[in-house]
């Protein structure tokens, strides 16, 4: 079983209720590559939240008491996985399983990397953060994703010094917060070392890989990241003076090319100076060229 868990932050303990705690689930929003899920509770309470692709012949009702503990399970063998390779690495501080792995309070959650045109469930149910068992009710909607985005955005894009920002923009020009959007600036030099015939070419076999191995990092409306590499863990780029470099932004929404048609993407050139100000629209879309 395929289980696609979404970690909230870490956070201290809080207050909870177990017992008649109402759970509700509402979609917000489908596309061809992601779903939009809204989740809140009529008490405090912690609660686990989740998508699966339908599999034919089950009904998650009629063994919602498997259904949940199979969830959890899954759940807890992830976070065991990101505990280890944490204090494998000299962590002192880990989050217990109920402030990394469920949710608390109203949640706008984003489920990724789905396949168009495809069933799924997504659900959710109560927990006690105590025992980490399940003290709630299955909460579960099923939804067909699109063929093709439903969603049209465009990213604006400005460099500043070491900074760089990107502006996912929807039709009206407005800031967009519900495309999930991935990203990646290369320096020319590798780009002309590789066999690829044109940056385009690369990007789109980066952001497909990335798609398929689930290892994208993922980001919402306006992002800044300081290439000095260090950055903030999203990236090591290091802006080198007199350097030639491409930017490529698109969304994470189903597969990058669909129908023969690229899809809410872009790649942008720039030769990078200390001190540079510069910022590109649509007109400086080098459409995957050199």
């Amino acid at each position: 079983m395929i289980l696609a868990a979404l970690f909230a932050g870490c956070r201290t303990d809080a207050l909870y209720e177990t017992e008649d705690v109402r759970l509700d689930l509402k979609i917000a929003r489908t596309s061809c590559g992601f779903v939009e899920a809204k989740f809140s509770t009529d008490k405090d309470a912690y609660y686990y939240v989740s998508i699966e692709k339908v599999r034919e012949g089950v009904d998650p009702m009629a063994i919602e008491n498997q259904f949940k503990t199979l969830a959890l399970d899954y759940a807890y063998k992830e976070y065991i996985n990101w505990r280890f390779e944490h204090l494998y690495n000299g962590v002192e501080h880990i989050a217990e399983f109920s402030s990394h792995s469920l949710q608390y309070g109203d949640q706008d959650k984003f489920f990724t990397d789905l396949d168009p045109d495809s069933d799924y469930w997504v659900f959710g149910f109560v927990v006690d953060p105590n025992t980490n068992k399940p003290c709630g009710e299955l909460v579960l909607e099923t939804v067909h994703t699109t063929k093709s985005t439903t969603v049209k955005a465009r990213f604006e894009y400005r460099v500043n010094d070491v900074w760089d920002y990107v502006y996912p923009l929807d039709e009206e020009g407005e800031l967009c917060f519900y495309i999930p959007w991935v990203g990646e600036t290369v320096d020319s030099l590798k780009l002309a070392g590789l066999d690829f015939r044109a940056p385009g070419q690369y990007f789109i076999d980066r952001f497909e890989t990335l798609r398929r191995e689930d290892s994208a990092t993922i980001f919402y409306g306006m992002y800044a990241h300081k290439n000095d590499g260090v950055g903030d863990g999203t990236s090591t780029t290091l802006l080198e003076d007199g350097h030639t470099y491409y930017t490529a932004i698109a969304s994470f929404d189903g597969p990058l090319v669909m129908e023969g048609e690229f899809r809410n993407y872009a790649i942008y050139k720039f030769t990078w100076h200390p001190g540079m100000q510069q910022r590109f629209g649509v007109d400086d879309d080098t459409l995957g060229a050199w």
